[in-house]
């Protein structure tokens, strides 16, 4: 009858949601997460100094990486080689540190500068180098300017020496910086728009093109480091091939962007999945002057060839800091302003509906 209230069993059945972890293992904004080789660990770090171990399985947290003496500033970078033998953390306070595994400290090296990336070559079996950047620091015993180094850990003696060091070439401070394809080059993105191709052999400049017409936040690879994608707070994310530096593909958004990346499932053999995931939002400093909803704090998935959003999830109440896909592309883990970890793992639709191909 017409205002009757129908049965339960009449109704359509509610469609299965996608119920997130939500890790609250940091007091301030995150700056990034990262998984191991293996898929099986993940480690976050934020503005609060702490560096969290988390088992992937069952999202329980194993440990934090801590240097001797006095705690951290704000880590800004962490890399774990794909042995998962060494973890290298970068903070602002200039300690590039180095960590085995389990958490012992091995090495300290004061950097200089406030220290903004970091990250171990590729090359497996042989991963005893990394590359930073720092920004500029005035201080009482020495004056650091804008930088991208290379060094090289000596696992033996457990210290590190420097091999390489761009600051009179370098145009502005570098915002992050990378390993290129069989670690020849350097990519490095910067506040300009800009992306400059550094020799990682001497140092040289290879390549400078105008990516983006606002500052550039990340640059993601995929498993060969042959395509790289970048996102900036012009509201776009694009596609680059790294044999010739040509733009491939552009997604334009409605938001700011602050991370992005290719599904590792992108290359697989059966059923591939040509995806990447952005999040951003209004910038944190603009959020308390606009409603909860148009501040666009969901990480969206686009599809990488047809260039259209599939669908956004929501979550956290401030921008997306950082995200990274799990590696078996079954879901994702996602760094907010609000200084939770939430992880996401996709429903069997994800791989079983047409949409989502």
């Amino acid at each position: 009858k017409p205002g009757s209230r129908r049965r339960r069993s009449d109704r359509r059945p509610l469609l299965p949601t996608m119920k997130p972890y939500v890790l609250h293992v940091h007091e301030r904004p995150l700056s990034l997460v990262k998984f191991n080789y293996d898929g099986d660990f993940f480690i976050t770090c934020a503005k609060d100094g702490e560096v969290c171990l988390i088992r992937t399985e069952t999202c329980e947290r194993i440990g934090t990486y801590q240097p001797a003496g006095e705690k951290s500033g704000a880590v800004f970078a962490v890399d774990i080689t794909h042995d998962s033998t060494y973890v290298v953390t970068a903070s602002a306070d200039g300690r590039l540190v180095f960590y085995s595994f389990e958490g012992e400290q091995l090495a300290v090296v004061q950097h200089g500068g406030i220290l903004k990336f970091v990250e171990f070559n590729q090359k497996p079996g042989a991963q005893n180098m990394v590359v930073t950047c720092n920004d500029k620091f005035a201080g009482k015993e020495s004056n650091a300017p804008n930088r991208i180094m290379v060094w090289k850990f000596k696992e033996k003696c457990q210290s590190c020496s420097r091999v390489l060091s761009i600051d009179n070439d370098l145009p502005m401070k570098a915002t992050k910086v990378k390993w290129g394809p069989f670690d020849e080059t350097l990519v490095s993105i910067f506040e300009e728009g800009t992306v400059v191709i550094w020799s990682a052999k001497d140092g040289r400049q290879l390549n400078l093109f105008q990516a983006h017409k606002g500052p550039i936040t990340s640059l993601n690879f995929t498993e060969d480091r042959m395509l790289m994608l970048t996102t900036s707070k012009d509201q776009f994310a694009k596609l680059w091939a790294m044999d010739d530096y040509h733009c491939v593909k552009e997604y334009e958004t409605d938001r700011p962007l602050n991370d992005g990346a290719i599904s590792p499932l992108y290359s697989a053999e059966r059923d591939p999945k040509y995806h990447i995931l952005l999040g951003g939002g209004q910038d944190a400093k603009d959020v308390t002057t606009t409603a909860a909803s148009s501040g666009k704090f969901e990480v969206c998935l686009w599809h990488m060839v047809y260039g259209e959003e599939i669908g956004t999830v929501k979550g956290h109440f401030g921008p997306v800091n950082t995200l990274a896909w799990r590696r078996d592309g079954k879901g994702f883990v996602t760094g907010g302003e609000d200084g939770f970890v939430r992880f996401h793992t996709f429903d069997s639709d994800y791989f079983t509906s047409k949409k989502f191909e």
